[in-house]
């Protein structure tokens, strides 16, 4: 009984050694990331080319490095003393420990740092799989497909796009997907493929939780009646809602619908872009100053007199333009109060530009604007 407690003590020293020099070994070939943040800081000073060299690099380096992980295991597992262990994972960690296999060691610890080792089901067939997959690096394929899209090469940038997509379960951050939906989305539009373009803005839509679960349209409804029967101030009294991550879906999709005379289509969209966009600024102010109550846009446009990153935030996300539209498509499916109650909010915003005079013009004679064609 000693003697077998000995063993074991010895086989899990071993153990924590092997451990420790594999990931000693991993801190020293896990460099491709080193080489992507260098390719970013070369990006950001706008040497895409030299960026891009980069970015190529960290993509080749990290599937070097995971296929000879790869293939330290396969090494392993095809010995006759292993393939007996029957996928054993307990049984072949065990035996490396014993044997002293480093490299072995080092390819398990990077697995169960990346998905875990509950992940593997105590299965060596599975962690291969796993070593498989992680040869993609998504990350850098987007920094490609961003630097060919700078350079004037949409359709190399899309299929890079559509590449990080496909191995998205590697991305560090899962959400980053949004974002490159849009970038795909917004090399379709240039391309004229407006079906590809929407589905993408769809998807996105997705993530939007209220939008996803009204499938019977109830609370679009609602919010339709709330703004034709008591107006945008007391819409805006009513109800909030908070969706940064496709707002500019919403927005995008409501224009595109209006600019192609789909005005039916375009009206829930814009009305959910307007309000996002206002509750962000309504919680903005709110959280610079708790006494604020939100009564009516004008009142709170004069609470952004010294708010320049609530500014930043309405030109980034077209905040004009949106109601221009929303106006719009108000008056073209039939409500022209509370069109016209937004039109007059506009005409008197000197910062409001091109969108000033285009309300202005509205408000002379109102008209629907002729659609475009699009395929």
């Amino acid at each position: 009984m000693a003697q077998k407690i000995k063993s074991i003590a010895l086989i899990l020293t071993i153990a924590m050694t092997i451990s420790l020099q594999a990931q000693q070994r991993l801190n020293k070939e896990r460099h491709y990331w080193f080489t992507l943040e260098t390719g970013k800081k070369l990006f950001r000073e706008g040497f895409y080319g030299d960026a891009l060299t980069a970015f190529q690099d960290a993509r080749n380096n990290r599937r070097e490095m995971y296929s000879k992980m790869e293939q330290d295991l396969i090494t392993l597992f095809s010995l006759p003393e292993v393939r007996r262990m029957n996928d054993s994972l307990d049984r072949i960690e065990i035996y490396i420990a014993e044997r002293g296999q480093i490299d072995a060691a080092a390819a398990l610890n990077e697995v169960y740092y990346r998905v875990g080792r509950e992940a593997l089901g105590n299965s060596t067939q599975r962690a291969l799989e796993c070593l498989d997959r992680l040869k993609n690096y998504p990350e850098a394929d987007y920094w490609i497909g961003e630097s060919y899209r700078l350079m004037g090469d949409n359709e190399i940038a899309l299929r890079q796009f559509n590449e990080t997509l496909r191995n998205s379960e590697n991305l560090d951050n899962p959400a980053f997907t949004v974002e490159i939906r849009y970038k795909i989305a917004e090399i379709e539009y240039l391309r004229q493929r407006y079906n590809e373009m929407e589905r993408q803005l769809q998807i996105i839509l997705e993530r939007d939780s209220l939008w996803r679960q009204d499938d019977n349209s109830f609370v679009r409804e609602a919010m339709n009646r709330t703004i034709e029967n008591s107006g945008v101030n007391r819409f805006l009294q009513m109800y909030r809602h908070k969706s940064g991550e496709t707002e500019r879906a919403h927005r995008l999709l409501g224009r595109y619908f209006y600019v192609s005379g789909r005005h039916g289509k375009a009206l829930p969209h814009l009305i959910f872009a307007f309000l996002i966009q206002n509750t962000t600024i309504i919680d903005e102010v709110t959280a610079g100053r708790f006494d604020f109550k939100f009564t009516n846009m004008e009142n709170l446009m004069t609470e952004l007199a010294r708010r320049d990153d609530i500014k930043d935030y309405m030109k980034k996300t077209d905040y004009y333009q949106t109601i221009y539209y929303l106006a719009a498509a108000l008056y073209a499916t039939n409500k022209e109060n509370p069109a016209r109650e937004l039109w007059n909010f506009l005409a008197g915003r000197d910062d409001a530009a091109e969108w000033r005079g285009r309300a202005r013009a509205q408000l002379r004679a109102p008209f629907v604007e002729t659609p475009q064609e699009m395929p």
